[in-house]
């Protein structure tokens, strides 16, 4: 079982149409936080996740008091971000979708974060 990408947006853009047109003033030091749904290949539902992607410049604007799961770029681009999310979420793969689910917890927030069970 492998995960897979079913919606990917930009929390800062209102689409993904306009975060392609966004150019960063400093594309090395840069982040974002990213909306995903993720699933299973060839199973229809998923689960909700939250990303930061970022440059390594800019790290440590967005780590707070603790650690803030996430993806590093070496530059911040539609592209390259993309790219870097699909690759992580796509090498992703176990026996069950818990197995999946708690690969993919590693760099990103869940849904269902703290609540009880989790």
């Amino acid at each position: 079982m492998r995960a897979e990408i079913h919606h990917l947006e930009s929390n800062d853009h209102v689409d993904w149409n306009a975060f392609l047109q966004y150019q960063s003033p400093d594309p090395y030091d840069d982040f974002g936080w990213f909306h995903l749904t993720v699933g299973a290949t060839d199973v229809l539902g998923g689960n909700d996740f939250q990303v930061c992607v970022a440059t390594p410049r800019a790290v440590g604007r967005i780590k707070h008091d603790k650690f803030v799961p996430g993806i590093l770029v070496d530059q911040y681009d539609a592209a390259t971000v993309e790219k870097a999310i699909r690759d992580r979420v796509e090498s992703v793969c176990g026996h069950s979708w818990e197995e999946l689910v708690g690969q993919l917890r590693v760099f990103m927030q869940w849904e269902y974060e703290g609540m009880a069970g989790s």
